[in-house]
């Protein structure tokens, strides 16, 4: 399971494993950080589906990652220390913290702690250009992963939106090559045949791709612009009879809009692999494989290396 809202599933949020953390730790043994991490999931009840869910960011799993957060919030209040590389015990201080607080606790707890001011990191900030300095905004709650799943997401949202405005107010032969383009991108084709527009006399058909190296098999591409009204059954199944005409098995229906569930179902009870690409869809594949975008930004997240200091 991968790339979902790992909040709305109902993966608790990373400062909520800090209390099963240090119950768990409370034992008094040396924990192995895999053990250590999966007995926190175990008594925070986190189903082994859950755990299997991960972040569209990084691919790291969800539940596991918030754990780490949390572990790392507790080494720094020095509640929890690290005894060798990967292998971590319950202070002292722990043991005390745990005893007045014998329920849930959030991060405010521990930055009431001298030992959580020792790692702050104090910023000079500029007078000479106060506005310059972004804003630092107290999101507890979320983790970076979070943060970063949310960025990602608003930004592909108001770039497909973009996208999608522009294929349809563009020329119908431009937004034509933009999806021949795609599939050429995403592997489809070979070098020299990777595609071709089709003629008057193809029943239709906006294109065709090899799917294959030796060309052996080929998809049939049909590309509609719709503004708001969506693709029907009938348009579907006249694309349907125009794959039987070229005696061709598989297909690809691009548009700008959407499908009515009666032409998904046409599809569906269709004896050739056929795939609908809407709106969303198509925006979201332009973005993953650069057709008509370009990175602007990238971020780099750095984490302590263990093989240094051991």
């Amino acid at each position: 399971m991968t790339d979902v809202n790992v909040t709305e599933l109902g993966i608790p949020q990373w400062w909520q494993f800090m209390h099963p953390l240090l119950q768990v730790a409370a034992d008094g043994r040396d924990w192995a950080r895999r053990d250590l991490y999966s007995a926190a999931l175990d008594r925070a009840g986190v189903s082994e589906d859950l755990r299997l869910v991960q972040y569209g960011s990084s691919g790291n799993y969800a539940a596991e990652n918030r754990v780490g957060w949390a572990k790392s919030a507790l080494t720094r209040a020095r509640l929890l220390e690290t005894v060798r590389r990967g292998v971590f015990r319950i202070t002292d201080a722990g043991r005390a913290f745990l005893a007045d607080h014998p329920y849930e606790f959030k991060q405010s707890a521990l930055e009431e702690l001298p030992a959580w001011d020792e790692y702050e990191v104090k910023r000079r900030v500029s007078t000479s250009q106060p506005e310059a300095l972004p804003e630092i905004i107290d999101t507890p709650s979320s983790d970076p992963d979070d943060l970063l799943d949310a960025a990602k997401a608003n930004t592909d949202q108001s770039v497909a939106v973009d996208l999608l405005q522009r294929l349809r107010d563009g020329d119908w032969r431009f937004f034509e090559r933009t999806v021949r383009q795609l599939l050429a991108t995403m592997g489809y084709g070979t070098e020299g045949t990777k595609l071709r527009a089709t003629t008057s006399g193809d029943g239709g058909i906006d294109g065709v791709i090899n799917r294959d190296t030796l060309g052996l098999d080929r998809i049939y591409i049909q590309a509609k612009r719709f503004r708001d009204s969506a693709v029907d059954s009938d348009t579907v199944r006249t694309f349907l009879g125009s794959l039987d005409t070229q005696k061709a098995s598989f297909g690809v229906f691009f548009t700008t809009s959407r499908y009515t569930r009666d032409a998904e179902v046409a599809a569906d009870r269709s004896s050739k692999s056929v795939v609908l690409i809407d709106g969303e869809r198509l925006a979201g594949l332009m973005i993953r494989y650069r057709i008509g975008t370009q990175v602007r930004r990238t971020v780099e997240i750095v984490e302590v290396d263990e093989d240094f200091f051991e």
